[in-house]
């Protein structure tokens, strides 16, 4: 798996105003494209910490939302750790991936492998 930078975005926190940089990469192995993720890092903002957000399956256009998967992982002093999705974000993504939550993905084959990308990504990425 490799992982290849994309674009930078400076914009703002929507609930505080702060300025805000969101980093997109992508995962690829050989010619299949196996991802992509956003990484927001709010500055001078107590209490937002970085959260990637892993999207990971098949992306090809007639591809439906249960062949593609979304994960929020919040990074702090103790590592990466999955976050729940809000109602309001599950409810926006559902026509486009399947949200998963920390209880669909812990103790589960998909724990390793979604920690396995994560790693990755924070090892590889080199704006991170």
């Amino acid at each position: 798996m490799t992982v290849q930078e994309g674009e930078v975005e400076q914009t703002q926190c929507n609930c505080c105003g702060k300025p805000t940089t969101v980093v997109t990469g992508y995962l690829t192995s050989g010619d299949y494209s196996a991802g992509w993720y956003t990484v927001g890092v709010t500055l001078d903002a107590p209490g937002h910490l970085p959260l990637l957000r892993l999207y990971i399956g098949d992306w090809s256009e007639g591809a439906g939302p249960d062949e593609r998967w979304g994960f929020r992982i919040g990074i702090d002093g103790d590592g990466p750790q999955l976050v729940d999705w809000s109602a309001e974000d599950r409810s926006e993504a559902a026509p486009v991936f399947t949200p998963l939550d920390r209880a669909q993905v812990l103790g589960t084959p998909m724990e390793r492998q979604i920690f396995t990308l994560v790693e990755r990504i924070l090892t590889q990425d080199s704006r991170l």
